[in-house]
């Protein structure tokens, strides 16, 4: 393997150079002197790290770590600084630098801090790559589902069958390489666990199609969509469990969407499936009551489902019954999962939802059912175990609904999706309530100044921010491209809409801060697609 690039921007000689010496020998090492000369060398020697003296004469530090992050975002930056600056660097640090150290260093401290950041950037490499695929086989799918519904008979199947060959070939790869990603923390081993799950259920799904098309050349079209559909399904949550790794703004498991627990239920029991051992005799047995929807996050909580699923099904070893069983009990709804297993003993069963604690040996990570807690909670919700050895297993999952549901959907809204900046309140108020209309959460305000105290709000009370800002270019106070800078230092995944009546007449629109320029006045029908796309929000 190549050595990993360093390059160090300082003006001292002294560091520098004992910088140069520390890591020559496990590194390709590069120097600069200005901070100008060193924005050139990242563009041209294009480093993995970058060591930068935060007090470099030519440029403000925190200025040279922003446009090192604009050129490319996953280069890791290491502050350099004396100790009358640690609170300068500790600030550069929540601008998106991994660490600093502090003058004088020593050499073990540097080796650790480039280590760890040549491994965090090779990681998200790996991450970034693996979703890259994944979106790819979603794409390939999403494509076969929608030939499908353009025609109501194949006179072939064959196409359909090589499109899902392919996709199964790219998915066994993608499955070999999930260990990489257990190694990488829990957050990750969490992702790598979930993907393992849905990429399994996927090509057992795919093989049983295959199958069916291989033995009749009349398939019965309803039935070919509604195996392409759950294929879809469990790729779509594979590729947001991923995603999950890389989100800092947001909460993954944030109940956002209106679900229906009963199917939920349903599609997680067919994922849970692909589990299943070959010759797997298990009987499902259902008595469900017709539930009322609730406040949720759809692809958590049917990954939390399917853990439970799978792990009733492995107490099983491919005989015996699960019971399904949902009802509504007072302001909650419940869902029992009972197992007629071998049941759980008393000293292991308060340590079953512990990350990584497993009783299966190498052939587990310990993962699903603390996976199922931590988004049962993040609901309000409550999952409970009950377990005797002979008896079989018990797990109860209750959730919120009526005056419990209405108190946590205030809490979950107390922050809202877009955030309207403008100063011609009519204007504001139209925006508003069209954006409202179409389901998103709306807040505003009339000023930069007021902008930026509600966005200071969010992040200090909630510890998020909105997933969209839409600004008008030219505030009383403040003009958009200023206010898009200092919002996104605040939170760089806050994507910045600037409207502008002038953007032919001398305003800038090219700013690195900003992710989309529309002129003003502007069609809402364009402005709706467009905040709804950069807050991942689906439209009907």
């Amino acid at each position: 393997m190549d050595k990993a690039k360093v390059l160090v921007i300082d003006d001292e000689k002294g560091p520098r150079e004992s910088l140069r010496m520390i890591l020559k020998d496990h590194y390709e090492v590069a120097l600069a002197d200005t901070a100008l000369e060193g924005l050139r060398l990242v563009e041209e020697f294009q480093p993995d790290v970058v060591f930068l003296d935060i007090k470099i004469p030519d440029m403000v530090g925190t200025e040279v770590l922003r446009r090192i992050k604009e050129t490319d975002p996953t280069i890791e930056v290491a502050m350099v600084t004396a100790y009358a600056a640690v609170e300068s660097a500790q600030e550069a640090v929540r601008y998106g630098a991994i660490d600093y150290l502090t003058k004088p260093f020593g050499m073990n401290e540097v080796l650790r801090v480039a280590e760890r950041a040549v491994q965090r950037r090779r990681e998200r490499h790996e991450r970034e790559a693996f979703l890259a695929q994944l979106q790819s086989a979603t794409s390939t799918l999403s494509q076969q589902l929608q030939e499908l519904r353009r025609k109501s008979e194949f006179a072939d199947l064959s196409t359909i069958y090589e499109g899902l060959a392919s996709a199964h070939s790219s998915l066994e790869s993608q499955l070999d390489g999930m260990a990489r990603l257990r190694a990488i923390g829990e957050i990750a081993a969490e992702v790598a666990h979930d993907v393992d799950n849905f990429l399994s259920a996927i090509l057992v799904r795919i093989e049983l199609l295959q199958a069916r098309i291989k033995e009749s050349a009349d398939l019965d079209t309803a039935a070919l969509e509604t195996a392409l559909q759950e294929i879809a399904q469990a790729t779509m949550d594979s590729a947001h469990a991923i995603a999950r790794i890389s989100l800092t703004a947001t909460d993954p498991y944030e109940p956002a969407q209106t679900v229906h627990l009963n199917q939920l239920l349903k599609d997680a029991v067919n994922l849970s499936a692909a589990q299943a051992l070959p010759a797997d005799a298990t009987r499902i047995v259902w008595e469900t009551e017709e539930l009322p929807p609730l406040a949720g996050n759809a692809g958590g909580l049917r990954t939390a489902l399917m853990n439970i699923l799978i792990n009733a099904r492995q107490a099983l070893a491919g005989s015996g019954e699960i019971r399904l069983r949902t009802y509504r009990e007072g302001d909650e709804a419940v869902i029992e999962i009972r197992d007629s297993g071998p049941g759980i003993p008393p000293e292991v069963l308060d340590r079953v939802t512990e990350p990584f604690f497993t009783t299966k040996g190498a052939g587990g990570c310990g993962l699903g059912l603390s996976i199922a807690r931590k988004v049962i909670t993040r609901h309000d919700g409550d999952l409970k175990i009950k377990s005797q050895p002979g008896e079989g297993t018990t797990v109860t999952v209750r959730l919120p609904l009526g005056e419990r549901r209405a108190s946590f959907d205030l809490a979950a809204s107390a922050v809202p999706e877009v955030l309207l900046v403008d100063d011609d309140e009519r204007l504001l108020v139209l925006l508003a309530d069209y954006l409202r209309a179409a389901g998103l959460q709306v807040e505003t305000a009339t000023s930069g100044t007021e902008a930026l105290q509600q966005f200071e709000r969010y992040l200090g009370t909630y510890h998020r921010a909105p997933q969209v800002v839409v600004t008008d270019a030219r505030l009383p106070d403040l003009v958009g491209t200023e206010l898009a800078r200092r919002l996104k230092e605040r939170a760089p995944l806050t994507r910045v809409v600037l409207l502008s009546a002038y953007v032919n007449a001398g305003v800038q629109t090219d700013s690195p801060y900003l992710d989309a320029v529309l002129a003003k006045p502007c069609d809402l029908s364009v402005l709706l697609r467009e905040v709804a796309g950069l807050a991942d929000f689906p439209l009907n």
